[in-house]
């Protein structure tokens, strides 16, 4: 292949586009397009979606973006037909790591990248073990790939294993919050001199106020209501049950305005629980689910919006790292009730662009919503104070601070590019 003048990077990504649509992508595919100094080539997978689809998102990011995408089959390894038994298990997943180790050293001798950077340590590890020497390693750890359970259980000793190995010989290790940073060093025992902070960030052209916001509600047929809003997976650990039980306390205590709507945005595995929870609760005239939100649609659902909530919690080791999403909806003008669990004090600064409360706590939940649903002036003050401090974590200025980032990587592994002389990004 053509030697670019810029140094390469292949991104291991085992949560990307298009079978995935979360934070994590947004984060990737907004880090990557925009960079100036590197090139990159996403490493992605074929699991969950079909190949037409696949070779229709590959060819639209590099027509879009420039951006190059190869494939394996699968980062992770998942239990094929059961009536195997174990024997027939274990010929699968020796089949698997073949395979996979295979793959992904053909894409190693095809780029010889100068660095490597791992999105996904516990799904990608076990791939980083053979790098070749010239070729730096550098993780991007979001934190839930730390403490979450996975399946097949009897794999993830090893996996583990192959992850903490991985981070504890890399270059680099990239956490989006302190509190992943602290966890990583926690866990793995990965030397903390490795250890820099990456926050993540928001498109501040895609999300801002534009004011629209009376034909935007007018739209969505909330000119007289109240509105707060969750936009997530529909999963446990997002807490969306626990602000159903917050409503409900509120009607108990008569709290509960005729006028307030909690619009429910997005899909997954607990939609129809959440939506027997409300029948249960009684609370169907003053919740709507609106299913999947298209990208394009999202900010202007913000905008529509007068609060986000989204009071998270830890579910079986499964956290939030750092919760972009709060950042999106301070962008677009909204104070934000996001939980305690997790990274989300980088994210949430608790008493001036909302609030911070423990996701178990029905009663916590509850009196935060009444306090922002009920005070115009306050949620106004903290909807102003929310979008200045967004600006903190403008794109742009990731983008930069990644290169940087990189540059120091390159160097202190020795592959960096003989006109890079290295200072530390943090300088």
């Amino acid at each position: 292949m053509t030697k670019s003048k810029h140094p390469l990077l292949l991104f291991a990504a085992p949560y990307f586009a298009p079978a995935y649509h979360g934070g994590v992508v947004q984060i990737y595919l907004g880090l990557l397009t925009r960079l100036k100094r590197y090139r990159v080539v996403v490493v992605g997978d074929r699991c969950n979606t079909s190949l037409a689809a696949l070779q229709e998102w590959d060819a639209l990011a590099k027509q879009r973006y420039g951006l190059d995408v190869e494939r394996i089959d699968a980062f992770e390894f998942h239990m094929g037909d059961r009536k195997t038994g174990p024997i027939g298990s274990l010929v699968q997943l020796a089949r698997f790591l073949r395979q996979g180790r295979r793959q992904w050293q053909e894409l190693c001798n095809k780029y010889s990248p100068d660095a490597v950077v791992c999105g996904g340590t516990y799904s990608a590890g076990w791939l980083m073990k053979n790098l070749p020497k010239r070729t730096a390693l550098v993780n991007y750890i979001h934190g839930e790939e730390l403490t979450m359970a996975v399946k097949p259980r009897f794999l993830a000793p090893f996996m583990h294993h192959w992850q903490h190995r991985c981070i504890r010989r890399a270059d680099m290790n990239l956490s989006v919050s302190s509190y992943t940073a602290h966890l990583v060093s926690r866990m793995t025992g990965a030397p903390v001199e490795k250890s820099k902070t990456l926050s993540n960030f928001i498109d501040l052209n895609r999300f801002h106020i534009s004011g629209k916001r009376a034909e935007l509600r007018a739209g969505y047929g909330w000119q007289d209501k109240t509105v707060l809003l969750t936009v997530a997976r529909l999963e446990k650990r997002k807490g969306i049950d626990q602000v159903l039980r917050g409503l409900e306390v509120l009607r108990r205590q008569e709290k509960l305005s005729p006028s307030w709507r909690y619009v429910i945005g997005g899909k997954g595995p607990e939609r129809d629980a959440l939506v027997q929870l409300v029948k249960e609760l009684e609370l169907t005239e003053y919740v709507e689910f609106l299913g999947f939100v298209p990208d394009e649609d999202l900010p202007g659902l913000y905008e529509s919006a007068d609060v986000f909530v989204q009071p998270n919690r830890e579910i079986n080791g499964d956290t939030e790292g750092f919760g972009v999403v709060f950042l999106e909806a301070n962008a677009c003008g909204l104070p934000v009730i996001g939980g305690e669990a997790g990274g989300t004090a980088d994210a949430i600064a608790h008493g001036r662009t909302g609030f911070r409360v423990d996701g178990e706590l029905v009663y916590e939940i509850a009196a935060a919503i009444s306090i922002l649903m009920e005070n115009d002036e306050l949620r106004t003050r903290l909807g102003h104070q929310a979008v200045e401090w967004a600006a903190n974590f403008d794109v742009n200025k990731a983008v930069h601070r990644f290169e940087n980032l990189m540059d120091e990587a390159l160097f202190k592994h020795g592959a960096a590019p003989k006109n890079l002389t290295s200072v530390s990004a943090d300088i």
